[in-house]
């Protein structure tokens, strides 16, 4: 399995929210192929950047991964994430066994 997790740092502009909610999370369920919710993060004490929400996409492997990535959906997210990295910071996690 290959995770990407996403989390949208905490910020006093409301229109930084909204893109992620109303237009980001679109464009992560359009790739996904399935409704990408955002979680609210409750606490991260121990960490110097606060964040507000938090989102993850599970598919089956990287190679899915990279394919997806040059399809239409996967360019309007790479699009969406290069206006605004700014704003979120993105793990990815593979769960894949080494060969």
């Amino acid at each position: 399995m290959y995770k990407m997790l996403m989390f949208l740092k905490r910020s006093d502009d409301i229109k930084i929210t909204e893109h992620f909610v109303n237009y980001t999370l679109k464009i992560l369920s359009e790739f996904a192929g399935g409704k990408v919710s955002a979680a609210k993060v409750e606490s991260n004490l121990l960490l110097d950047q606060k964040y507000e929400l938090f989102c993850e996409v599970s598919l089956k492997s990287k190679d899915e991964w990279d394919k997806k990535s040059v399809s239409k959906e996967g360019r309007n997210l790479n699009k969406d994430l290069m206006n605004f990295h700014n704003f979120i910071d993105i793990i990815f996690v593979n769960y894949e066994e080494e060969k």
